[in-house]
């Protein structure tokens, strides 16, 4: 939190923070691209907080979900009615599908059938299913920190470049950096994490408060609503025994990618010795 947030709200009011903080860099975002921000918008209960932020912030923007094809059923259902709905309010809320250079649709299975299953160190999946969309754009996103160690490395206010060590994160929003990186948003994708000082209750009491709908599957005890089989979720292979087909779908694809390395005379041994091996291998985490 900067010193202005503090000045004005001191340190417990976070829904008018992190409405301010959207606020400050509307003028940013549009500059960026006259369409506004880029929202994020996953399924999950931090992306359901963080589009009613926008809502009443009352900045331009539109919200966009992007569709991985091992998102949980509920999740897909979820996210069109949302959609209904932003649309009867009136603004724009796309499901936008990952495709390759010749527009054909990119899935899980075709991945794997190319780039091997997904593991907690090679997430190519995050990258080509998931994070695909806003290039160039002023993105928002519902990261917390209390979601993951990792994630506690992240800012307020982040550049988002593919080398790591050049990227910019911000956790006092300073009006000296803020000149400065606005120099460079015509060529850069900036991300802006407005409740990322938020726990768990937090967004609880906001979506409590504001009567907000949020994925079913929060009602049914699941306590994460992504991709099914996630290898960063400890319930990643547990999800696999509720959805056999789902699990079925990932064991094939496994077959079609040593296919894919035999046809390529690439080393087969090891926990790479036959498609069962390697899928067991992959269960165990």
């Amino acid at each position: 939190m900067s010193l202005i947030e503090n000045e004005l709200f001191g340190k417990r009011d976070k829904v008018a923070i992190a409405i301010m903080r959207i606020k400050e860099f509307e003028a940013m975002a549009l500059e960026n691209n006259p369409a506004g921000y880029y929202v994020c918008i996953s399924g999950g209960k931090d992306s359901s907080v963080i589009q009613e932020l926008c809502i009443l912030a009352g900045v331009k923007c539109e919200f966009v979900h992007n569709h991985t094809s091992v998102d949980h059923p509920e999740t897909v259902y979820f996210i069109r009615r949302e959609q209904r709905r932003l649309n009867d309010l009136g603004y724009v809320f796309r499901i936008e599908h990952p495709r390759d250079s010749e527009g054909k649709q990119k899935t899980m299975w075709g991945g794997i059938r190319k780039k091997g299953l997904p593991t907690r160190s090679v997430r190519w999946c995050c990258q080509e299913l998931k994070e695909f969309g806003g290039i160039g754009r002023y993105i928002v996103t519902g990261v917390r920190w209390a979601e993951s160690v990792k994630r506690r490395q992240r800012g307020i206010h982040e550049e988002k470049t593919r080398n790591k060590a050049d990227r910019l994160v911000l956790n006092n929003d300073n009006d000296m950096r803020r000149r400065l990186m606005e120099s460079c948003i015509p060529k850069k994708s900036y991300v802006l994490n407005p409740i990322i000082d938020w726990s768990d209750q937090d967004a609880w009491d906001f979506i409590n408060d504001k009567a907000l709908p949020v994925n079913p599957l929060y009602s049914q005890g699941w306590k994460r609503v992504g991709c099914i089989g996630c290898p960063l979720s400890s319930n990643g292979r547990k999800e696999l025994v509720t959805f056999p087909k789902y699990k079925a779908a990932y064991f094939n694809a496994t077959v079609k990618h040593f296919e894919y390395r035999k046809e390529r005379g690439l080393r087969m041994d090891g926990v790479m010795e036959s498609p069962e091996s390697y899928f067991e291998w992959w269960l165990k985490g």
